[in-house]
This record gives C-alpha cells, sequence and structure tokens, in this order.
C-alpha cells in the first residue's frame, strides 16, 4: 500500500500489525514517486487515486512495468477511464459515484 498521508499511513501500518499481515507493507510516500522508484512487479495492482489530481494518466503511464505478464490493473476514478495503450478493459461499471474498471495490457 502507497499512502501520502502519514496518519493515515500509520494507522493503515498499525493494522496491519494487529492483523498480523507480514505480507503487505503500507509505504509512507506519494504514489508517483513510489511507483518511479518500485522495481517489484506485482500480479494485481489497485490503484485509487485523488479522483481530481492529474496522477491517472501518469500512473496509467508507469505501471505496465510494475506489472507480471498476466498482472492485472484496478482503478476507481471518479469519471469513466479511457485506457490508453497499452491498457485494455477487461470489466468495468459504476457503483454510486465511483467508476471501477479491471485493465490488463494488451496481448501482442
Amino acid at each position: 500500500m502507497v499512502e501520502k498521508n502519514p496518519l493515515v499511513c500509520r494507522t493503515l501500518q498499525e493494522n496491519l500489525k494487529k492483523l498480523g499481515c507480514t505480507n503487505v507493507f503500507a509505504h509512507c510516500q506519494d504514489g508517483l514517486e513510489f511507483a518511479s522508484r518500485d522495481v517489484q512487479r506485482y500480479d494485481v495492482i489497485f490503484l485509487d487515486p485523488p479522483f481530481q489530481s492529474e496522477y491517472l494518466p501518469r500512473l496509467l503511464e508507469m505501471l505496465p512495468q510494475h506489472l507480471s505478464e498476466k498482472g492485472v490493473l484496478y482503478v476507481e476514478s471518479g469519471a469513466p477511464v479511457d485506457a490508453p495503450l497499452p491498457w485494455q478493459v477487461v470489466k468495468s461499471g459504476r457503483a454510486g459515484q465511483v467508476y471501477y474498471q479491471l485493465l490488463k495490457r494488451r496481448e501482442k
């Protein structure tokens, strides 16, 4: 987990410790900064950036290199996402005011 707000991040860390989650980590930093420096690959990335920010387009550009070969990206936003290349929409919908999409990299 990556959370910029220090208070929220500390709460996440405390909850992870209480739950005994040894394979989940809460990183206290900006999501764009984390994505630009992180070198790991993930099977699933959950992305819920601030709705009115410019984070989403920038993260969509950066995240393909962070997914495993069959990895997927779950995105929540305040408006439908027009998935740019290399993304392909697998599933999408709306729950109240939140739009969600499951994306994967287009197959070559």
